[in-house]
């Protein structure tokens, strides 16, 4: 079987076929134009899956949705998305009647979490892992003894507002501190903005014909930059700090890290690492196993699978 996953985001909607194995069969994409409202958005979404399923040896038998913000996956609401600026709106019921295909919906971070538990893990009965998506945001989906965790409502694994810092920098979600502040790539600009005046030199010297971004002080870094690497390492230390809590919390088998900013892994791991080690109950530090996807379509694919396996029951 084949099944379709649906990655909506603030300016495009990505539909991507893939079969059981998570091989891809099919990718295409449209405007998502959330200003037009709900229903012409699912009109439109409609469309484009009839289209993609011309397109494919086989018609898929399910749908998987995965949207940034707060999900109820059991009653397929989209309780708000920020980027969309969507309030309550049923989704997996309406796109279920306009395609004819089971429709499921989570939190983005909960799809790549599934992708990764598929992908990355093998399927491993009883493993229990944290995914971290490591983007613009921070986002997590939490696996244990094999299966998709919610939490009371479907909203389990907001890493990304744990507090690293009382009192410490404003989050977009308009709190302060939060994990996703310091360590998605918004918050590492941010930081390195207070640090480094002069960008466009900085840029010049170190990434010539790019922007201030994670990339450049990546390659900063590689000069052997000094700030570049206090940024980095200040990441790993806050990355750890709240990986650290998570760690004692769920005791998982893995860590799962993906995402744009998790390619600079080897510039922030060690910091992070080192903050493992300074644990007191050091066990499940011990135990614990760091894994990385450089996969960009985990989510997506994440969605066409768990969208079959939710077809299964």
């Amino acid at each position: 079987m084949t099944g379709i996953g649906i990655d909506i985001g603030g300016t495009n909607t990505k539909l991507l076929v893939a079969d059981e194995k998570g091989n891809i069969v099919s990718v295409s994409r449209f405007p998502t134009e959330a200003e037009k409202g709900p229903e012409n958005f699912i009109k439109r979404l409609a469309a484009a899956v009839a289209e993609i399923k011309n397109k494919c040896p086989e018609p898929p038998s399910a749908i998987g949705i995965g949207a940034a913000g707060d999900v109820d996956p059991e009653k397929g609401i989209l309780r708000y998305a920020p980027n969309l600026k969507w309030h309550n709106v049923p989704l997996t019921k309406p796109v279920e009647d306009a395609t004819g295909l089971h429709c499921v919906m989570e939190n983005d971070a909960n799809m790549a979490a599934w992708g990764a538990y598929v992908m990355e893990l093998g399927r491993q009965p009883g493993c229990t892992a944290l995914v971290l998506t490591m983007g613009t945001g921070i986002g997590s989906g939490i696996i244990i003894n094999g299966a998709l965790f919610h939490g009371a409502t479907g909203t389990a694994g907001e890493a990304g507002h744990l507090t690293v810092e009382r009192g410490g920098r404003l989050c977009n979600c308009g709190k302060r501190g939060c994990l996703e502040a310091y360590c998605g790539s918004v918050g590492i600009i941010r930081r390195a903005s207070d640090v480094i005046p002069d960008q466009a030199e900085y840029i010049r010297k170190y990434n010539p014909g790019g922007i201030f971004d994670p990339y450049t002080l990546t390659k900063a870094y590689e000069a052997g930059d000094e700030t570049a690497v206090k940024i980095w390492n200040d990441t790993g230390r806050y990355l750890g700090w709240g990986v650290a809590d998570l760690i004692l919390l769920f005791n998982p088998d893995y860590i799962v890290l993906t995402g744009g900013v998790s390619k600079a892994r080897d510039k922030f791991l060690p910091s992070m690492l080192e903050v493992f080690k300074g644990q007191s109950i050091s066990t499940p530090f011990e135990k614990v196993q760091i894994k990385a996807s450089d996969n960009p379509e985990l989510g997506s694919i994440g969605s066409a699978l768990f969208g079959l396996e939710h077809l299964r029951g």
